[in-house]
């Protein structure tokens, strides 16, 4: 897996997010995110991302429990992508 194809793994289900917070910014974080080589910063840049997205999700007119579900999910595909990404470097994580 290439970071492109991990960008578009992430976002081919966040029609919701993207409506919101824009095509080039959600990618824009994600590509971030699957360059950062640490693990740990790497996860930090996934929950502002998501704490931002539930932000938007919900001004957006979501209720609180519905942007998170959407926010977790979209949280968990990204981690899947980032350890999918970084698992072929052949580093361990």
């Amino acid at each position: 897996m290439n970071i492109e194809d991990a960008v578009t793994a992430v976002t081919a289900d966040a029609n919701t997010l993207t409506s919101c917070l824009g095509q080039p910014v959600i990618a824009y974080h994600v590509t971030a995110i699957m360059r950062e080589a640490d693990r740990e910063h790497a996860r930090q840049m996934q929950l502002a991302l998501m704490r931002r997205s539930i932000e938007a999700l919900v001004d957006d007119g979501l209720e609180d429990a519905a942007a998170e579900r959407f926010a977790s999910q979209f949280h968990g595909r990204l981690g899947l992508a980032w350890r999918l990404l970084h698992a072929a470097d052949g580093v361990a994580h």
